[in-house]
């Protein structure tokens, strides 16, 4: 270990590489499990008891500030729920946020990609732009930004939204992460198996709900009129 100092009198640590079960690792991964969606029952057998951060290089600590910088990039994991984020870079102030840049995330909720994402670790907001997409069940949405409402459970798209399996466009979408359920809000067009669906002048709303056909494959039903349970579920968001 090495310490250097620089002109405003700034503490950084160089840690070579090796993995890490601190604290402060705990602390902002279980943030993250929950962000996207972990099982709250998971988390509560055993709250943060296999979590790890494992840097690809070189690591930082600002002993001015408590923020941690991994800019080799790195991983952080969760042994119990299976929630990894893998990134190029990884800034971090424990309880605090997240930063990282060329990110992926995988778990039950599916793949998100990213160049850039952000954690608040005080009030449980996400943020990613650049890049992104999200891959799950039956359903592909790219966009120019996500942001998800982790104590909600509902990821909302905006800016470019397009759709694949099924494919649609529209200018927001609504994903309640649980039950995959989706939302087109404002100017929409939609294309599935057997009819296409375009919005009213001035935009409107379009549900989707997942099903599974006969088949035993997941799918998604389209309705101009959503169920009431479901306008509900997102009318903070609308």
């Amino acid at each position: 270990m090495r310490r250097s100092i620089d002109s405003g009198m700034r503490a950084l640590h160089d840690v070579r590489p090796r993995k890490l079960a601190l604290t402060a690792a705990i602390v902002l991964f279980g943030a993250i499990a929950s962000c996207f969606g972990a099982s709250g029952a998971a988390l509560a057998a055993a709250p943060f008891a296999a979590l790890t951060v494992t840097p690809a290089g070189a690591q930082q600590y600002d002993i001015t500030t408590g923020i941690t910088t991994l800019p080799d990039g790195g991983s952080i994991v969760d042994q119990d729920t299976g929630v990894a984020l893998e990134a190029q870079r990884i800034v971090y102030l424990a309880g605090v946020y997240v930063e990282a840049q060329g990110v992926r995330v995988t778990g039950t909720f599916g793949e998100v990609d990213a160049e850039e994402l952000r954690i608040d670790l005080v009030t449980g907001v996400l943020t990613a732009t650049g890049g992104l997409s999200l891959t799950r069940e039956a359903l592909t949405v790219v966009a120019d930004r996500l942001t998800y409402h982790a104590a909600d459970q509902v990821a909302v798209f905006a800016g470019g939204v397009m759709g694949s399996d099924p494919r649609f466009q529209s200018e927001r979408v609504l994903l309640d992460v649980a039950t995959g359920d989706v939302l087109l809000d404002g100017e929409y067009t939609f294309e599935g198996s057997l009819f296409a669906l375009q919005s009213p002048e001035g935009g409107g709303v379009l549900a989707l709900r997942l099903v599974v056909t006969a088949a035993g494959e997941a799918a998604y039903d389209a309705a101009t009129e959503p169920a009431p349970e479901l306008l509900e579920r997102f009318a903070p968001y609308l």
